[in-house]
């Protein structure tokens, strides 16, 4: 009788199952589930934070092409201002201390703005006549673009009554 006829067959353990994962690897998905949820957080809050920046500029934009009067362009300032600051702020300046408010708010630490007052006869110059028919130029068109850039722009809550 052959001998190696007596030998039995060589049984290969099971593989090796996927399930039930290690802990390092909940910890893992764990980990990628938050980082993909505060990235997407974040952006939602971009969004919603520079929301009114990018319909302001839209206007802006619209406006420029449309070509308008300086009074138009107030018009839009305060109606940005108004909407992104308290109404008891800002919806009574006019004149100097408007333009003052204006430069005050798109200044930061580091860089002074001051568009507005520097050139203030360029904006109030038509401002109060009766019959406004001041074009707006490039420069002015400028002038805001960069103010909305600058100028942090949040809609302000309106308290419930």
């Amino acid at each position: 009788m052959d001998p190696s006829a007596q030998l039995k067959d060589i049984h290969l353990p099971a593989p090796i199952s996927a399930w039930p994962l290690s802990l390092y690897w909940w910890l893992v998905i764990i980990v990628v589930v938050l980082i993909v949820g505060l990235a997407i957080y974040a952006v939602l809050q971009y969004i919603k934070k520079t929301r009114l920046t990018r319909l302001a500029l839209a206007e802006l934009a619209q406006l420029q092409q449309q070509g308008c009067e300086v009074n138009e362009l107030h018009h839009l300032l305060k109606r940005i201002v108004l909407s992104s600051f308290p109404r008891e702020t800002a919806a009574s300046l006019h004149g100097d201390a408007w333009l003052s408010f204006l430069d005050q708010q798109a200044s930061s630490k580091k860089r002074v703005f001051n568009d507005f007052t520097n050139n203030s006869a360029a904006w109030t110059l038509d401002l109060y006549s009766a019959k406004p028919n001041m074009r707006a130029k490039a420069s002015h068109f400028k002038t805001c673009q960069n103010w909305i850039k600058k100028t942090p722009l949040m809609p302000v809550e309106k308290p419930h009554v």
